[in-house]
């Protein structure tokens, strides 16, 4: 089940509760990882798959970063410049 601060606003914690489908969305996320990808690109991809879940883009990141403590994916230590000129990390399955 998602997670809301204590100090969340009450908007927060209705989001957190309505999520039902993270084992779901952390499959795609696995599976999407493929190959190395940003954040960024997890997302355009997830986004246009017809077989995944709705999610939103942090629901995604968020998975991926569960993902992450879980020693599944690892920061491959690579960067990729995105469009808005920032670094983005590259992460990879494990």
């Amino acid at each position: 089940m998602a997670h809301a601060r204590t100090t969340d606003p009450l908007t927060s914690h209705l989001a957190a509760a309505s999520v039902t489908n993270q084992k779901t969305i952390r499959y795609w996320v696995l599976k999407l990882l493929d190959k190395p990808r940003t954040d960024v690109e997890l997302v355009e991809l997830f986004s246009k798959m017809k077989a995944t879940p709705r999610a939103s883009e942090s629901g995604i990141r968020s998975r991926r970063a569960e993902l992450v403590a879980d020693g599944f994916i690892v920061d491959t230590g690579a960067r990729k410049k995105l469009d808005s000129g920032r670094y983005a990390t590259i992460w990879a399955r494990k």
